[in-house]
């Protein structure tokens, strides 16, 4: 059945926009530190001090050293939670605060929370099952248990604070925490709640680097230097990473009415499914150029409005290259490239990095800065890559875009303030005749 290309957007009522953002990552604790980093080029990537490396090949990370969950929370409340856990309500808090959003009996059954993870808790898991090879059913800690399914750190987070509303996992490799953006916005366009704390959460263990190491899928994958270098010539795989973050989702009549801050809203999004491997990207980039035009359309703008594509490249051959390809369809057609930057340098690659990157292009808006792709020093694309230092620049409309091994596409686009209360006004001002463009589609004469 073809394709339905019209401009046509999900019925609602009014705009979502975030209004509060929690950031744990191994680039900084906190939005002020993680956003400075950022901005400076300081990547969190170093080595490994968690777990011995010293039987492998890689030996690097981005590791969230200095968090500590006391810093957060008393240890009567975080005890008995996986450092997965530990992590998701940590960002939570910090994004609750960020977004002044209280709390209170009359307003928890309004607000839910949507997460996403990659892979949960893999070092509670692994120890939980290893107890019970060792010991047989009856030596397996029981304690253990709980956190070991996907779901615990949106539900830790609920408990938490004592929510009431929705609460939905998402566990979709690595468009784990897009996913969970995309359906927080569904959710809040059609009234099933009135916030939503969305966002995405993993974590770093010996178990998930030892699998990732297997499949050969770590730096260094040749005989190049390891290290994190997003669509550089010399890049050979991906250094993992961990961390969470939080985003607080609602509509703008209920900020406005609060007296919220508003950092932009999430005007899109769209999703499409690559024929490829369950372990291995899309090589033609068809699907991937295609949930970007698919964006763009329900959104009711054209690629020439698009300020800044903040990048799901991870620094592997084969993803790198065709988000490089899906871009230059999407955009090659208009006056000028979109600037373009990956945020895995700082943060690492990991499943639940999706809203790390959503905050820094958030930030990125508000302060007109974007910040430089860190290990990028030899581009083998012709884009408009952001290189050494951050750039100046005026943002409108980014695209956020989510591409996964096993062929998961998702695209988020962002409006900035400043946009979004120009809209209003244009949309108040009288008009004699009301005329809806036929934007041409990025993508002429796909299926």
């Amino acid at each position: 059945m073809p394709e339905n290309k019209s401009n046509v957007t999900i019925p609602h009522s009014g705009e979502i926009v975030i209004t509060g953002i929690g950031i744990i990552s191994a680039c900084g604790i906190g939005k002020e530190a993680f956003w400075k980093n950022c901005l400076e080029g300081r990547s969190g990537i170093a080595p490994i001090q968690s777990f011995d490396t010293s039987a492998y090949r890689s030996h690097l990370g981005a590791e969230a050293r200095d968090f500590n969950p006391k810093d957060f929370m008393s240890s009567l409340k975080y005890r008995r939670m996986s450092r997965v856990s530990r992590l998701a309500v940590a960002a939570s808090i910090e994004a609750i605060k960020d977004a002044a959003l209280t709390v209170s009996p009359q307003s928890a059954p309004s607000i839910g929370v949507v997460l996403g993870t990659g892979y949960g808790s893999t070092a509670q898991t692994d120890e939980f099952f290893v107890s019970m090879l060792k010991g047989g059913p009856e030596g397996a800690n029981p304690s253990l248990f709980p956190d070991t399914v996907p779901n615990a750190p949106a539900s830790q987070v609920s408990i938490y604070h004592g929510l009431q509303g929705p609460n939905t996992t998402f566990s979709h490799n690595e468009v784990s925490g897009e996913q969970a953006l995309a359906y927080a916005f569904r959710l809040l366009r059609e009234d099933r709640a009135q916030a939503i704390l969305a966002g995405s959460v993993d974590e770093m263990s010996f178990v998930l680097f030892h699998s990732f190491s297997a499949l050969r899928a770590l730096s260094p994958r040749n005989k190049h230097e390891e290290g994190m270098r997003p669509f550089d010539r010399k890049r050979n795989g991906r250094v993992l990473g961990e961390g969470a973050g939080i985003l607080v989702l609602e509509k703008e009549s209920r900020a406005k009415e609060r007296g919220a801050r508003i950092y932009g809203s999430l005007a899109a999004c769209a999703s499409t499914g690559s024929p490829a491997g369950i372990s291995r990207y899309e090589s033609g980039a068809e699907q991937m150029a295609r949930a970007m035009g698919k964006t763009l359309r329900q959104a009711g703008i054209s690629p020439d409005e698009v300020d800044y594509v903040s990048a799901a490249a991870n620094s592997t051959r084969e993803l790198d290259r065709a988000e490089a390809r899906a871009i230059q369809e999407v955009f090659g057609g208009g006056n000028r490239f979109p600037a373009v930057s990956s945020l895995k340098g700082h943060t690492g690659d990991f499943c639940g990095c999706g809203t790390l990157r959503a905050a820094a292009l958030l930030l990125s808006m508000g302060g007109g800065k974007i910040p430089p792709t860190a290990g990028l020093k030899d581009p083998e694309f012709d884009l408009d890559h952001v290189l050494d230092r951050p750039r100046d620049k005026k943002i409108q409309y980014a695209l956020l875009n989510g591409f996964s091994f096993g062929g998961s596409n998702v695209c988020l686009l962002f409006k900035t303030k400043d946009k979004l209360d120009t809209d209003k006004l244009s949309a108040a001002e009288p008009q004699t005749k009301k005329i809806t463009p036929s934007l041409p589609s990025p993508l002429e004469g796909e299926g």
